[in-house]
């Protein structure tokens, strides 16, 4: 498959082809390891660090080289169990609805039995999968028949099941219980589990008394090197005459703090200015999208305390902060009684407004730190 041409290669949003994807070689080579030799894969990092798309690279090659299909399920939107499986059964009808004959027979009728309908869209006139009148069967069974459809493919199927930590929240309490023996019923499925929220991913897969200890190969995603990120933006600008100097990537990463989403979105930026890149076009690019995000930004503060905004502004300021406890930073931002400070950035990091690495604070969220440290 030739690949697709686009008008920015610095792509904002999903996956258009290898050309415009950076590095991530290692990471693939690892996915694919895993994958040829019958492991299964939780693969974690930071929001917005490329995680999806990297998924979607990988799937592309499988499907490139005919050596497996794919299927990819994103459970951010579900809230319980029946909707993690409704969304697993679309993926599935999305993927297997049409034969040489039009829709699958065998799936449609698996579908019915599970309490699903096959309706179609009055616009698209495209079939999709709903909840029937009757109520869904239990997860069990209905994850044990979709997995046994999936089974029964010629190929090897590799499931990507996207934002899994979205799993705890569910008021099912055996969730993860009801997934971890779904995966042990079908070992001939290969699976990569991933998620943005780092600590509830590790907590899931590596803590003994969880249903999924010791279960998989971890892969925590860390940012791509300055060097490769900087050689991949040269080349492209390069590529349609225009001049991008190695002072200017290494600034875009280091604001950006090796953010794949936020480098590729100031690239895209100013890319889309189709002239040589000075630094008063680069800091018109950052001002810019900081500009565009502030009034989210703004609702933030609507949704913390007095004393948490005051200490996510502080971290933000600081960052990297190393010792957010001691009292000349206290006292620095006028925060108040250290006992109170604690508590606030308790809940900013178990809610990862905050987070955590190497003993080093960070804002989560590059561009409200961004926006934090330039609004003071």
């Amino acid at each position: 498959m030739k690949n697709k041409s686009v008008s920015n290669p610095f792509i904002v949003s999903g996956f258009v082809s290898k050309k415009y994807f950076c590095d991530r070689e290692t990471e693939l080579d690892h996915l694919l390891d895993n994958v040829s030799n019958g492991r299964n894969v939780v693969l974690y990092s930071w929001r917005r660090m490329g995680k999806t798309s990297l998924i979607r690279c990988f799937f592309s090659q499988l499907e490139r080289t005919n050596k497996a299909e794919t299927l990819y399920i994103d459970l951010m939107p579900s809230r319980n169990m029946e909707e993690a499986i409704q969304a697993i059964a679309r993926a599935i009808h999305n993927k297997y609805k049409r034969t040489t004959r039009g829709l699958s027979e065998n799936l449609v009728r698996m579908l019915a039995q599970l309490g699903f309908s096959i309706s179609f869209d009055p616009m698209s006139g495209y079939p999709k999968v709903e909840v029937g009148l009757n109520q869904l069967a239990p997860p069990e069974h209905s994850l044990q028949a979709l997995g046994q459809f999936l089974a029964k493919r010629k190929k090897q199927v590799v499931i990507a099941i996207d934002e899994f930590q979205q799993i705890t929240h569910y008021p099912d309490v055996s969730a993860e219980a009801v997934f971890r023996g779904w995966m042990q019923s079908f070992p001939q499925l290969r699976l990569i589990f991933s998620g943005s929220h780092r600590k509830m991913m590790q907590s899931m897969f590596s803590e003994q008394n969880r249903p999924f200890y010791k279960s998989t190969q971890l892969l925590d995603l860390k940012p791509i090197r300055s060097e490769n990120y900087g050689r991949f933006i040269q080349k492209h600008f390069l590529a349609n005459g225009m001049v991008i100097e190695k002072h200017h990537t290494k600034d875009i990463y280091l604001w950006s703090r090796g953010q794949t989403y936020t480098i590729q979105l100031v690239c895209n930026k100013l890319f889309g200015m189709r002239r040589d890149v000075t630094d008063t076009s680069l800091k018109q690019v950052y001002d810019e999208i900081i500009e565009q995000e502030k009034h989210v930004f703004f609702h933030y503060s609507k949704l913390l305390t007095n004393t948490q905004w005051a200490v996510l502004k502080a971290v933000a300021q600081s960052e990297p902060l190393t010792q957010p406890q001691s009292q000349e930073f206290i006292s620095r931002y006028r925060l108040g009684a250290a006992s109170t400070v604690a508590t606030a950035l308790k809940m900013l990091t178990d809610k990862e407004l905050v987070v955590q690495e190497d003993d080093h604070y960070f804002v989560h969220d590059v561009l409200l730190a961004r926006w934090l440290q330039k609004t003071g």
